[in-house]
């Protein structure tokens, strides 16, 4: 399919419906960021999130975290009692949550999907397709916040909770599930889940030369290979196969194998000139810190390659501040591409992409734009 058409570039059982496993939390998360609840506000961790089965952060009962923490928590460590936090403290319930995510995924043109849960553990009911979360995750990548979630390889999330009217703080080291990240040159994001019923699924963006093809998977059982050999497939052959969609011609029956028997799949792409541009163009981001030291070392180091890199500061929950070190803006996301893989090229760096969020005001390098 090509996600600004909706035409496929390569599919299989597209339309079957399957457990989703924890892919489930794309959706969790859409829910949540559309919800007009803020980034930065508490919910409390209750008994029944507790009790769900991993994977998980092993929560406790009174524990508070931010919105924001729990979307890491879900996205990168796919943590099913973030998830029912989420649900719990967004919906009122999981029952009323999961209504919404329904009921949003079929808004958004996923039809043939049902969500009884945020986390995507096998229930009776719960189902998608690979057409639909695809479609799902290309809507997800619009979302700047999501977007920049998704990429993250590790990160932290804080919890706090009262004891004996003290707060006591816990940090909690979270890691990306998404192996392309480390090792898939373009990877630009993804959700992996799995469960016994779902096996191995994933869905996921990849970006070389200027193309993004996105990678939806169910049923798998090498998960890794079969996403690997679909996306080379999908970059390989993708003049041919766009040639193929614009003439009208067929799309599956005449292309090679490219995975086992019994597993749903299909590649998207989305068409450059079709795709919303951002107003105010788009940032490299090669960095995101805590310690405003870190932030000026890295700013110092791609300075002195010549790249025209700023420090965004960021204020987050609980009087902490961010320092995003990001390259550009440049007008056209393609330029953002190329120097994303420029800096992949030379020092095996994956930089992340987004929208920028207002013109920049500051210089390259200048430590003012502390």
């Amino acid at each position: 399919m090509d996600a600004a058409t909706g035409k496929i570039l390569y599919q299989k059982d597209a339309e079957l419906r399957l457990p989703p496993a924890s892919t489930t939390k794309i959706v969790t998360a859409i829910v949540t960021l559309e919800s007009g609840h803020k980034p930065g506000e508490s919910l409390k961790v209750s008994k029944t999130a507790t009790r769900v089965p991993a994977s998980k952060l092993y929560l406790r009962p009174g524990q508070n975290l931010t919105i924001e923490d729990l979307l890491y928590a879900i996205l990168l460590a796919s943590a099913n009692d973030a998830s029912m936090v989420l649900a719990e403290g967004i919906g009122g319930s999981v029952e009323h949550f999961a209504e919404l995510m329904t009921q949003k995924a079929h808004e958004i043109g996923a039809t043939n999907s049902h969500f009884t849960n945020p986390h995507g553990l096998t229930a009776p009911d719960h189902y998608s397709t690979a057409r639909d979360l695809a479609i799902l995750f290309r809507y997800a990548m619009k979302n700047p916040t999501f977007r920049e979630i998704i990429q993250t390889k590790i990160s932290s999330v804080n919890s706090s909770v009262l004891v004996r009217k003290k707060t006591v703080a816990r940090r909690i080291s979270v890691r990306n599930h998404n192996r392309l990240l480390w090792n898939f040159d373009g990877a630009i994001g993804g959700k992996t889940g799995y469960t016994l019923a779902a096996q191995k699924c994933f869905v996921g963006a990849v970006v070389r030369n200027g193309v993004t093809l996105i990678v939806s998977i169910l049923g798998a059982r090498d998960q890794w290979g079969d996403t690997k050999k679909l996306l080379e497939y999908g970059f390989d052959n993708y003049p041919i196969l766009k040639a193929g969609i614009q003439s009208g011609r067929g799309t599956s029956s005449d292309q090679p194998r490219v995975r086992p028997e019994g597993v749903a799949a299909l590649i998207v792409t989305p068409q450059q000139e079709d795709e919303p541009k951002s107003a105010n163009g788009y940032v490299v981001q090669i960095g995101s810190f805590r310690e405003r030291d870190r932030a000026e070392s890295l700013l110092k180091q791609f300075t002195e390659k010549g790249f025209d890199a700023f420090v965004e500061r960021t204020p987050l929950s609980q009087g902490e501040t961010t320092y995003r070190v990001r390259i550009g803006p440049y007008p056209e996301l393609l330029q953002a591409q190329q120097t994303a893989q420029k800096i992949f090229d030379n020092g095996g760096q994956q930089a992340l992409i987004l929208p920028a969020q207002s013109p920049r005001q500051t210089g390259g390098g200048d430590p003012s734009s502390f």
